[in-house]
């Protein structure tokens, strides 16, 4: 027996049970069960436990809960499984898919994600009945089952079955920071002769589980895999680099394990199994002693690592030759009896390239060649490479590093050279001596050229299209060719996956390209200017990484990425100045984790991220475009007001494209401009109840009176359109924090047509408590506009004291059904004390007009300066506005008590008050108002209105009175205090119209 020593304290947490087989296991497992060494077998054990319980479980537990995690994804994953085992699903997905939303646009990764502790409540409520729980642990490490819901096995007397799963490696340092107390650790006795009958269970257990995915790979053939890799890695791995994580699938199929070579399906079922194995964590010293342990007499697969090789033994099918030190030559005779040789890799080797020794290797189908020299050149002879081109015409599978095997290709000629080639992997080193048109190789699936050292087009530019129409090829891999500065021609390239640098080929799933340390001169550094992957639907992983200096431009429009991380980008601050992450219609796109370098050269940044959008002009400063259809990608933003001290951003948050193809900008197209006065929105959807009154003619006075009118986007712009989600949705204090600080910045602010929206800006936005880092105070906003928004209540609430709106200029709002109120306070504390001193001193126009349900503007008190620099006031067809500024009491009592005003409220720059079919209104101001250069008011369908502002007196004496536009029943009704205080009706000039209210029947008529 074999003891496994944990390091914990309590001898009893670990013990060696008596097990030679599976079915003995399953009746002797209690807690940790590590299998017959390394975690060998553990898996089928729990599976036994699972599907066939022993009575003693029986007797105590009604019901096993069986969780397999073998293909592991994220601690949030697990609870997914837990929940589809418990039958939980419909109960709690929209709390995954909430969750799960919030972390995409947060940047976090899958592997990075926790459980949900609402779910956890669920699940925990869900097996309070039960108390036996089985789990195939896929991770790395211990998983905090209770986090998932699990109830705790120390207080609730839960057990809970476990092992690693999906590898054999284990950890024993693992354990010795784990609490031993409520642990057991057991491993099964390691009976000599029995590996590989355990090992074929392993195999069978990951037969099944592949089978549930779909693939028909049989336990046979994971046996010969595990068998293949684990003997040859125990007795080469120090000395031949077999490159497993790139060849294994490629071994197994060129030997045979999974069927024919020419059949697709087998090298898919062998990768398949490659990916399942997780060959990775099979590196430590203990998992290659299994290999040792393992009978593999009656397999042809041989690894020689010294130099005493005379021959290939008969019957060889794979053959790993390095010798133990320098270069050894390499004589034809010793492959005279390797007819079944199907692999070979051969190290450190020197032989004749262009008649290499194994041409009479006829069934040869993978070739590796390492470091190898060419004996013919050394002795300066020349030969016809006839014989190695024979070769390479047979194989399925070329691998060749730091080796220069210069195949002698026929030149200019569009023949095929090779129709059973698939892969190709080329690292330092080439297998052509002047050019190699690719495709001349129809088959091939995968292309690897890392630091070539020649590349095929640097002799002929024609030889940048020998990659077209290669519709088979499937993955390209570049990368580290430095001094490359275009890539060939992927036109064609159908089938193409996955592209290891650059290209645009619209079948392209992923692209990684790194780049590199880089280095003090310039000449070692990567010379790629421009990635334009513009056009890739299906490209949803890109990865980007290394020294990048010369990086100008970077364009993934119409892409599928969704979650961008650069964060790994070096040395691109020196010169990336156009970002053009035109992201436009990457719909998917959560998030953009940036390079940590600050990027102070940038230029332009374009994102739109809506399903389709349109291209924006260069621009010779800073200025961003960016258009997305959820708040919380703004997280991904908090760079540029952060680390740019000079920006212009355009950023519309809306769902739908908006415009069309005549070029305009967005906000254009939106009406932002003065091209959209006030009259043809009046035109739109105002009711002419006068026709002596033309309305229009009025607005458009109104439109040409007032410079604070025009709608232009100042340098920080924000547009909030259909379909964005409510800002006050947004719940978390990460996701709250960006859109705080963009509302810090915001200069013109248009928000329109949003069916959802209930506020533009919620409380949250205006606070100022010094705790909370998320203030957002509007104080650079110059311009507001707010239209077409049904569901909208009060535009800005606030409940606390923010000093806001200390620039605001002109207010603009139209077309809500809904609202109540444009700025409101606190319900019990109604003033404008809400706001801090110098709040609204600066507004000039206040344009307001179809909210049907607006009951009053904005509340004044004490430390107002709204009626300081007023000019204009515009409110049309509101008709339960009764104040449009009610004033809080205490503030009305110290108005009064004014003797300098009079008692009057002073607005000293106030000109002009339209005020049109307001039927419920009773006062401009709930305080007397004194409004000493008033020179026009225009009213209709006012008639519960019964005082103006009062004037100056004694400008109105000299010849000047105010005019006034309005019928003459409402001019009857206004209430007079005399000429003392400016308010006597000789001081103003009426002109009334030619109809008179209509006045219709009381009650019902009977007919």
């Amino acid at each position: 027996m074999a003891e496994y020593i944990t390091g914990a304290a309590d001898t009893d947490a670990y013990c060696v049970i008596d097990a030679t087989n599976i079915e003995t296991a399953v009746n002797q497992i209690v807690i940790y069960f590590d299998g017959w060494n390394c975690g060998l077998g553990a898996s089928a054990v729990l599976r036994a436990i699972a599907e066939h319980p022993p009575p003693s479980l029986w007797e105590k537990f009604d019901k096993i809960i069986h969780i397999d995690c073998t293909r592991w994804k994220s601690r949030r994953a697990l609870q997914r499984a837990i929940v589809d085992e418990l039958k939980l699903t419909q109960q709690v997905a929209a709390d995954f898919d909430r969750q799960d939303e919030e972390d995409d646009f947060s940047g976090l990764d899958q592997g990075s994600r926790a459980e949900i502790p609402d779910v956890a409540r669920v699940i925990a409520r869900s097996l309070a009945q039960y108390r036996c729980f089985i789990f195939h642990n896929g991770s790395d490490g211990m998983v905090d089952l209770a986090s998932c819901g699990i109830p705790p096995p120390e207080l609730f007397s839960t057990k809970v079955f476990w092992c690693f799963s999906g590898r054999l490696s284990v950890n024993k340092e693992f354990f010795r920071d784990q609490n031993s107390s409520h642990w057991r650790f057991l491993r099964a006795s390691v009976v000599p002769g029995k590996q590989n009958a355990i090992l074929a269970e392993e195999a069978r257990e990951m037969a099944l589980y592949t089978h549930k995915l779909g693939l028909d790979v049989t336990p046979e053939m994971f046996t010969e895999c595990f068998l293949y890799y684990l003997s040859l890695n125990s007795r080469g791995g120090k000395v031949i680099d077999y490159n497993w994580e790139t060849h294994a699938s490629c071994y197994w199929v060129c030997v045979g394990i999974t069927g024919g070579g020419q059949d697709n399906q087998a090298w898919e079922l062998a990768l398949a199994m490659q990916q399942h194995m997780r060959l990775e964590d099979y590196s430590s010293g203990v998992v290659k002693r299994i290999g040792f342990q393992l009978d593999i007499s009656t397999k042809h697969w041989v690894c020689i690592t010294n130099s005493c090789f005379e021959e290939v033994p008969p019957g060889t099918t794979s053959l790993f030759f390095a010798p133990g030190t320098g270069h050894v030559s390499f004589p034809n005779e010793r492959f005279h009896q390797a007819d079944q040789l199907r692999v070979l890799k051969l190290c450190r080797c020197t032989f004749n390239f262009s008649s290499p020794p194994f041409h009479c290797c006829r069934n040869l189908r993978f070739l590796g060649l390492d470091s190898c020299l060419d004996e013919q050149r050394q002795l300066g002879e020349e030969e016809t490479g006839e014989r190695a081109v024979e070769t390479f015409q047979r194989l399925w599978v070329l691998d060749v590093c730091h080796t220069d095997w210069e195949l002698d290709f026929p030149h200019e000629t569009d023949e095929q050279v090779a129709t059973d080639i698939r892969e190709v992997h080329i690292n330092k080193g080439r297998i052509w001596r002047t050019n190699l048109a690719w495709r001349r190789l129809p088959n091939l699936r995968k292309l690897r050229v890392a630091k070539a050292t020649r590349y095929w087009w640097e002799t002929d530019r024609k030889a940048q299209d020998e990659i077209m129409d290669m519709v088979k090829m499937e993955l390209l891999d570049l990368s580290g060719n430095k001094t490359m500065q275009v890539l060939p021609s992927l036109s064609g390239a159908a089938g193409l996956k996955t592209l290891v640098l650059d290209g645009t080929p619209p079948s392209l799933e992923s692209f990684c390209f790194d780049a590199g340390a880089g280095g003090n001169d310039d000449k070692d550094a990567a010379r790629i200017s421009r990635i334009s992957l513009a056009g890739c639907s299906r490209l949803a992983d890109f990865r980007l990484s290394g020294s990048l200096p010369k990086l100008e431009e970077l364009d993934l429009s119409q892409t599928a990425v969704k979650m961008l991380d650069l964060i790994k980008v070096r040395e691109v601050a020196r010169s990336l100045q156009r970002v053009c992450l035109v992201l436009v219609g990457c719909k998917h796109l959560r998030s953009i984790s940036w390079p940590q370098t600050r990027m102070r050269q940038l230029r332009l940044l374009r994102i739109d991220t809506r399903s389709s959008g349109q291209d924006r002009g260069e621009e010779e400063c800073l200025h961003a475009f960016v258009d997305v259809a959820d708040t919380r990608f703004l997280q991904s933003l908090e760079f540029l007001w952060t680390t740019t001290p000079q920006l212009k951003m355009d950023l519309c948050l809306s769902s739908t494209s908006i415009g069309n193809d005549d070029g305009r900008s967005c906000h254009e197209k939106m009406g932002c401009t003065n091209s959209t006065s006030t009259g043809q929105l009046l035109a739109a959807g105002l009711p002419l109840p006068y026709r002596d009154v033309c309305l229009l003619q009025t607005a458009t006075k109104i439109d040409g009176s007032s410079s604070a009118m025009q709608f232009q986007p100042l340098d920080f712009h924000m547009e909030i359109g259909d379909g964005i989600s409510d800002i006050t949705n947004v719940a978390t204090t990460q996701a709250r924090r960006p859109i705080s600080m963009v509302m810090n910045r915001v200069e013109s602010l248009h928000v329109h047509d949003s069916s959802s929206i209930t506020t533009v800006v919620p409380e949250y936005i205006l606070l100022t408590n010094l705790l909370i880092s998320y203030v957002g105070s509007l104080n650079r906003l110059k311009w507001c506009r707010v239209e077409r928004c049904p569901k909208l209540d009060t535009v800005f609430a606030t409940n606390k004291d923010p000093n806001s709106f200390f620039k605001l200029k002109t207010f603009w709002a139209a077309h809500l059904l809904m609202a109540r109120s444009i700025w409101s306070g606190s319900p019990t504390k109604r003033g404008l004390s809400v706001y801090g001193y110098g709040s609204f001193i600066k507004l000039r126009v206040i344009h307001i007009h179809s909210c049907p349900r607006l009951t009053f503007v904005l509340p004044l008190s004490s430390n107002h300066f709204l009626s300081y620099g007023l000019e204009t006031l515009h409110i049309f067809c509101c008709g339960d506005l009764r104040q449009i500024f009610p004033v809080e009491q205490e503030f009305q009592e110290e108005i009064a008590a004014t003797h300098e005003t009079k008692g009057m409220l002073q607005f000293p720059k106030l000109k002009d008050l339209y005020l049109h079919e307001l039927p419920s209104l009773q006062l401009v101001c709930e305080a007397k108002m004194y409004a000493p250069n008033l020179e026009t008011i225009h009213l209709r369908g006012c008639w519960s209105l019964r005082r103006l502002p009062a004037t100056d007196g004694r400008r109105r004496q000299d010849g000047r009175p105010v005019a006034v536009d309005c019928e003459k029943e409402c001019w009857d009704e206004l209430e007079w205090d005399g000429m003392e205080y400016g308010h006597d009706p000789s001081l103003f000039q009426p002109r009334h119209s030619k109809y008179y209210r209509k006045r219709h029947l009381r009650g019902t008529v009977l007919r």
